[in-house]
């Protein structure tokens, strides 16, 4: 499956929330040789043992954790939405495809995650799904303090999310969308950039519910505390500050060699 190919099946044009699929990832990686054919079995989830209705999830988890919860709500009838805005690499911009070496040098290794859309995508593409299927919003946990030293001369691939990058509370309810569930694995409060979306959807009538994923507890119901510079019109330049825009589409480049005096 080519790069069009992969991401036609995780933003399907019949789908309404296939616009926020985020699409560096799938657009700046090599898939021809890397999907794999053999069917893939979804994890049980025991708080899914019945389909939640009026639910959207909002999918926080490291790395490649996040793409398998996604395939196992998929499985129950959820549509998984990627929202992966990192560059994978500049080695895998230039070409290198399957078979070689990780990409060493970036702050967020993003190879979890590429190996699991490769793994599940084939199986994906054999589910059917409902026309008024809930949304699974895939988020790696990740993003702001990345999985490698942050030195120079590494790749910075670091990101945040926006408010943009999430429908609005209106366009929810428009679907039929009454509550959002945050699943994270071992905290009850949203990321600080998170947090900006969720509280947005909480004021427009959306109830926030939050479940750690390996607790045996059902989802309960939070209030979201209001981060700082909530609503500030400038608030989206300042946040980026530090983070590094990618030419190419999403966050990633160089962090400048230091050089000393001569």
């Amino acid at each position: 499956m080519n790069r069009e190919e992969v991401f036609s099946v995780w933003a399907p044009q019949d789908s309404i929330w296939s616009p926020w699929v985020a699409p560096v990832l799938f657009a700046q990686t090599y898939w021809d040789t890397r999907i794999k054919s053999e069917p893939v079995t979804p994890q049980h989830l025991p708080w899914l043992q019945k389909q939640m209705g009026e639910t959207a999830l909002v999918v926080d988890l490291p790395g490649a954790d996040s793409v398998e919860v996604g395939f196992a709500l998929a499985a129950v009838g959820f549509r998984p939405v990627p929202l992966y805005n990192a560059s994978p690499g500049p080695e895998e911009i230039v070409g290198l495809g399957a078979g070689s070496p990780g990409v060493w040098n970036t702050v967020i290794d993003m190879g979890p995650i590429v190996d699991a859309i490769s793994r599940v995508t084939a199986s994906l593409q054999r589910l059917e799904f409902s026309q008024h299927a809930a949304p699974a919003f895939l988020l790696d946990s990740t993003r702001l303090s990345g999985t490698r030293s942050v030195d120079s001369g590494m790749f910075d691939n670091r990101w945040m999310v926006f408010p943009q990058d999430f429908p609005s509370a209106s366009f929810l309810v428009a679907h039929g969308i009454r509550q959002a569930l945050l699943v994270q694995k071992d905290r009850a409060e949203p990321q600080d950039d998170l947090a900006h979306s969720l509280l947005r959807w909480q004021e427009g009538g959306i109830k926030v519910l939050s479940k750690k994923l390996d607790d045996d507890s059902p989802p309960s119901e939070t209030a979201v505390k209001r981060p700082s510079r909530y609503k500030a019109t400038w608030y989206r330049a300042l946040a980026q500050l530090g983070l590094r825009r990618s030419s190419a589409g999403g966050f990633g480049s160089y962090i400048p060699e230091t050089t000393a005096a001569g």
